[in-house]
């Protein structure tokens, strides 16, 4: 009689979800669940959930870190690419409020996007890694380089940031030495 794998184990286990990195595809790796929030509403309810689960979670965005920091076997991945609006240009200063899973296009189309087909006087400093699907998030959590190396990080044209907890938020004042 043929054997039912699954009365073998304690309880039913879901199919796995597959994720991988973009460069390498080197780290394929099987995932429990990969929510999307649209809101810091739902990355809050995301951390909750994880956290009385006592569920691992990990946070990707462009999925380009390719030792697969991003993944996390049988875990949670929190895909952060639906949060991606501009939030606010300050034209004066040249500063975008942007949110984490923005990717490097949309920013640049936020700040050469003038109204009337205006001019913008502004750019970006730095050439991200190659890539150009990364998002912010990803960029601020690697603290990548770019391509100027002799260019600070790029945390260093931060202003400031606004982190989300699963209960709190605060701000972190990226100027303050």
């Amino acid at each position: 009689m043929p054997r039912n794998h699954d009365s073998l184990t304690a309880r039913r286990i879901s199919p796995a979800i597959w994720v991988n990195d973009t460069h390498s595809g080197l780290n394929r790796t099987a995932v429990s669940r990969v929510p999307e929030p649209r809101t810091v509403v739902d990355v809050a309810r995301v951390v909750r959930r994880s956290r009385s689960e006592g569920r691992p979670l990990a946070v990707a965005g462009g999925r380009h870190a390719m030792g697969g920091q991003q993944f996390l076997s049988g875990g949670t991945m929190l895909d952060m690419r639906r949060l991606k609006r501009v939030r606010g240009f300050d034209d004066e200063r040249g500063l975008l409020e942007v949110e984490a899973g923005i990717q490097w296009p949309d920013v640049i189309r936020a700040y050469l996007t003038r109204p009337g087909g205006m001019y913008s006087p502004w750019g970006i400093r730095q050439k991200q890694t190659g890539a150009d699907r990364l998002t912010i998030g990803g960029a601020v959590a690697a603290n990548i380089h770019g391509r100027g190396l002799t260019a600070p990080p790029f945390i260093g044209d931060l202003e400031s940031l606004e982190p989300i907890g699963g209960l709190e938020r605060g701000t972190c004042d990226c100027s303050a030495g």
